[in-house]
């Protein structure tokens, strides 16, 4: 009996023995496993706040640039009502030259005839008579010649600024070699800001080559022009794959040559 007893409590020792062992291995593996689910919880909240911030970096340059169409959408309205001015002062300039070249040239008719009707009356008169009878509006006619001369060669002059201006503005004219630099770019809408326009003599259509240092990457083509800035579109596949137009690139116009 007792040795029935004996072989009994070895059995169960060792079942009390492989299941301890057992248990341990699956605690172990546990502990392993909870390891790597913390390490891969601890990488994806990391990756989770890099798309955060830069969720947060594409939220501030689209806003910025939101506020930069905005203010180029201003320009632009500026600029037109500019243009119209223009044409209206052009208009108004034309008008008026026209308008003194016929006054001017009516009172110098009528000077002439006032010039000859007082020397028919001061025929043979004497020099003492001759001043009594002299007709005081011929001076009064030469003063006012003189005055609408003045102002017709202001007028003149205001008229060639205007039409050279125009001119400008017809035949598209830019300067060789006018530079400039990148404000922004919206890679979404694949246009950049400048930061030359109308007054350094920028227009529509023109295209510019981008240079970062002394190497040309591409071209933009320009699509509205305001006062101080203008506004052009990246030219398709003119950038080397992987090059991206960015802040504080040059902009250089060079016309080609037949």
């Amino acid at each position: 009996m007792a040795k029935t007893l004996l072989i009994v409590a070895v059995v169960v020792s060792f079942i009390t023995a492989g299941i301890g062992f057992y248990n341990h291995g699956i605690v172990t593996q546990t502990k392993q496993e909870l390891a790597d689910t913390q390490s891969t919880l601890a990488t994806t909240k990391k990756t989770l706040d890099t798309a955060k911030a830069d969720l947060d970096t594409t939220k501030k340059t689209l806003d910025a640039t939101t506020l930069e169409k905005d203010k180029v959408a201003a320009e632009l309205s500026s600029t037109k009502s500019e243009l119209d001015t223009s044409k209206s002062q052009l208009t108004a300039a034309n008008t008026s030259l026209t308008e003194k070249e016929t006054q001017i040239q009516t009172l110098t008719t009528d000077l002439e005839t006032t010039k000859k009707a007082l020397a028919d009356a001061t025929a043979g008169t004497t020099t003492t008579e001759t001043a009594s009878v002299e007709d005081p509006r011929v001076k009064e006619l030469e003063a006012l010649v003189a005055s609408l001369n003045d102002k017709i060669k202001a007028n003149e002059s205001q008229l060639v600024e205007l039409r050279k201006r125009e001119d400008a503005r017809r035949t598209k004219q830019m300067q060789q070699g006018l530079e400039g630099r990148v404000l922004a770019v919206n890679p979404a809408w694949n246009f950049v800001v400048l930061s030359i326009g109308d007054k350094q003599g920028v227009v529509n259509n023109a295209e510019l080559l981008i240079k970062r240092g002394g190497q040309y990457l591409g071209k933009v083509r320009v699509t509205s022009v305001e006062p101080s800035t203008s506004i052009a579109d990246i030219v398709a596949n003119s950038l080397p794959s992987g090059v991206a137009v960015q802040p504080g690139d040059s902009v250089i116009f060079q016309a080609s040559e037949n």
